[in-house]
């Protein structure tokens, strides 16, 4: 049976993922001849097809370091299983070395153990388990190894340049039981310009991630000013700085964003009049708002509730510019969404300069990937379940019959993206158990 193989070689899964999470492959390091997405990022991509080989896989290429393929069986069909090795930035409030496994109280901490480098690794045993279990396949099994995911997909732009679709994949960058719908993500950035001003703010690693700390430079010594939402602030000579909890910008409920309690904080300072003014109407536009409450756009239908989150600030001497990240229901449009950002940040006198769009992405949950998913779920676990909803973006969204399909369990708090990153060290065998499953189910005869 496929599930002995895979213990017997979950020690070994254990320290080539610990290898993997030791190498800081921040999304969209700078490039270089041979690394168009960074060297870190490339380390990474050639330490994953270096131990596809090493685990029998020798059909295994980078495509010109974008992303990689790796290949077992034959036939037309194909199915796909998508994950990805780059990660966002660590940011603060690390208890432990982000880029080191760790393990703690029955735990894997690191950077990328959850978000994605754990599934990755985890695809590759579980592949591993079929081949050498000798179960025939009907379709071929390609695992993809993208190094652009958390920022600007252009792994699976190149991908599709010279590779076919797959005829069913999943991605294990989501979670349990299956997520067949997506909703929409927007990221917009504003801009206003400034003339001599007495704030320096450079705050926020990405669009997609919550900032946990973020602080402010002031051309004199701040005022005390009383925390709210939770939130903590301090003062060192000239810096005001605010306190919060990161995340991940599709679940702003389980974070604290410290760019926004920055802004209520700064709006309580001796500012000109220039500088009083962004910082006060950018803070009662935005508040404390999770679901853009002040936007008149908080709605919510079956694919969610539409969230909103300003995740990346930067202020200096001659302009400010804020970042946002919107995760928009299926009855919200972009056009919409966008309509009435640009019409609220106009009142403040800020102008759209960037926009990225994603559209939503939803399967038929009587289709036979959903359903085989749903069996291999339940089996595993014993709870019959229905498929969700998320506002988070996986690979899914770029193939008409693709999933998300686990790792993270149902009605666990989400840690993606977030400091001191985990999950049970159990998850990752529980996980790479129902991944063998999974293609003996959908590729095998």
């Amino acid at each position: 049976m496929y599930y002995d193989l895979i213990d017997k070689t979950f020690d070994a899964q254990l320290e080539d993922l610990a290898g993997l999470i030791a190498i800081p492959s921040v999304s969209r390091g700078t490039p270089e001849p041979g690394a168009p997405l960074g060297r870190s990022v490339s380390d990474a991509l050639e330490y994953t097809l270096a131990l596809a080989k090493k685990l029998g896989f020798p059909n295994s290429r980078s495509l010109d370091g974008y992303c990689g393929v790796i290949d077992y069986g034959e036939g037309e069909e194909m199915l796909m299983i998508m994950a990805h090795i780059d990660v966002v930035p660590a940011g603060p409030a690390w208890t432990c070395e982000p880029f080191a496994l760790t393990r703690r109280d029955g735990r894997l901490v690191g950077r990328g153990v959850l978000d994605d480098k754990g599934p990755a690794v985890s695809a590759l045993y579980a592949l591993y388990a079929i081949k050498e279990a000798g179960i025939p396949l009907k379709r071929r099994v390609r695992i993809l190894i993208g190094c652009d995911e958390e920022k600007g997909w252009s792994c699976i732009d190149r991908y599709k340049k010279t590779e076919p679709d797959p005829t069913l994949a999943f991605t294990p960058d989501g979670g349990y039981p299956v997520i067949n719908s997506e909703m929409g993500i927007c990221h917009t950035t504003y801009t206003r310009k400034l003339t001599g001003s007495q704030v320096k703010i450079s705050c926020g690693t990405a669009a997609n991630v919550i900032p946990g700390e973020a602080s402010a430079t002031l051309t004199f010594l701040p005022e005390p000013v009383q925390a709210k939402n939770g939130m903590q602030l301090s003062g060192a000579g000239n810096e005001l700085r605010a306190f919060g909890f990161g995340g991940h910008a599709s679940r702003p409920d389980l974070a604290k964003n410290a760019l926004q309690a920055l802004l209520d904080a700064l709006k309580e300072q001796p500012l000109e009049a220039d500088d009083l003014a962004v910082a006060s109407s950018l803070s009662a536009l935005l508040g404390f708002d999770k679901h853009g409450e002040g936007f008149g756009l908080d709605v919510t239908d079956a694919s969610g509730r539409l969230t909103l989150s300003p995740d990346v600030l930067e202020w200096n001497e001659n302009e400010v510019s804020i970042t946002l990240d919107c995760r928009h229901p299926f009855s919200v449009t972009a056009e919409h969404l966008l309509a009435t950002l640009d019409e609220k940040f106009a009142q403040i006198g800020f102008t759209r300069t960037y926009q990225k769009v994603s559209a939503g992405h939803f399967l038929d949950a009587d289709c036979e990937l959903v359903k085989t998913l749903l069996s291999v779920y339940e089996d595993a676990t014993g709870r019959k379940s229905k498929p969700l909803s998320i506002g988070g973006g996986t690979y899914a969204r770029s193939f008409v019959n693709a999933v998300a399909f686990g790792i993270e369990p149902e009605d666990a708090p989400a840690e993606c993206h977030m400091p001191d990153e985990s999950c049970p060290v159990e998850s990752i065998r529980f996980n790479t158990r129902v991944m063998a499953e999974a293609i003996k189910r959908l590729a095998g005869k």
